[in-house]
């Protein structure tokens, strides 16, 4: 269980040049290390919730879990109403949920880490349970398969809302810098600059 601190490019490439216009800045950022595999293993664990963190490079929420002689962050999640710190997150098989039921950090194959529905409000409904196979919607609506023997945490993923940014210095925070129109600037900054009386943008 460890944080990272991010690097960030500025929009700068590796001679220092910028190629991306309208970034830099923003507050200093620092990752949770999610842990998909525990101690080497093929399979996930889960682990019992102790506390809740917020993770800048997520919409998810991360909760610090102790569980297996070892702490580890997980993306929290579970059904509706449920009491989030105490819980324990367990890893179970798609083919032993109900339908109707839904899943979150769902395995693509047997025996790898949970990739889909991880985001914050995401999750997948169990529509049909088969011999082999589990149909389930995904959370962009379409409907596929998957073997049963692919790992799941059930219920939705829990998350911060989008809301509205209310100021300029949030954008900012957030590492992007203003944006000026062309149209706006001198002729020696910008091809559609120079304009004072009007007319058609004109390219040098």
């Amino acid at each position: 269980m460890k944080k990272i601190g991010q690097r960030k490019t500025g929009g700068r490439n590796n001679r220092g040049r910028i190629t991306v216009r309208h970034r830099g800045g923003g507050q200093k950022r620092m990752k949770r290390e999610i842990e998909y595999r525990e101690g080497g293993h093929m399979i996930e664990m889960g682990g019992v919730i102790k506390r809740i963190e917020y993770d800048p490079s997520r919409t998810a929420y991360v909760g610090e879990c102790e569980g297996y002689k070892r702490k580890s962050y997980k993306i929290v999640g579970g059904r509706e109403g449920e009491e989030k710190i105490g819980r324990e997150i367990r890893v179970v098989k798609i083919k032993e949920v109900g339908v109707g039921e839904e899943v979150y950090k769902v395995s693509v194959r047997k025996g790898e880490e949970g990739k889909i529905a991880r985001a914050a409000g995401a999750g997948c409904k169990i529509i049909k349970q088969g011999e082999k196979d589990t149909i389930i919607r995904l959370p962009s609506g379409e409907i596929g398969g998957v073997n049963g023997e692919n790992t799941c945490y059930i219920g939705k993923v829990e998350g911060r809302e989008r809301g509205r940014k209310g100021k300029a210095g949030v954008n900012r925070r957030l590492g992007r810098r203003p944006s000026v129109r062309g149209v706006a600037m001198n002729a020696v900054d910008h091809p559609n600059g120079g304009n004072t009386s009007g007319g058609q943008p004109r390219t040098p």
